[in-house]
């Protein structure tokens, strides 16, 4: 689960950047995003808009047991960037 402290920063940040979504289904649909290109065990980077702001993640995908995990390891807001590193998936 996500460090509290980052969720709130985040939280604030969407609220500042007219960001509607919620801080998880963002995160959620960016490790989604982020698996669905299939590269494994490799650092990739993908953006994403949301309304006119863009959204941008860097992580790692693994599969672990049979199941695909997602390193999130940061999420930029604009010009914010913010260190996550956490799983999803």
């Amino acid at each position: 689960m996500l460090n509290q402290d980052i969720y709130d920063l985040l939280e604030k940040e969407f609220e500042k950047n007219g960001i509607e979504e919620d801080v998880e289904e963002i995160l959620l649909d960016m490790a989604e995003a982020l698996a669905d290109q299939g590269i494994m065990d490799k650092e990739v980077r993908l953006k994403e808009s949301y309304g006119k702001t863009p959204v941008e993640v860097t992580g790692i995908c693994s599969v672990e047991e049979g199941e695909e995990t997602v390193l999130i390891k940061t999420l930029k807001i604009g010009k914010k960037e913010f260190v996550i590193e956490d799983y999803f998936l």
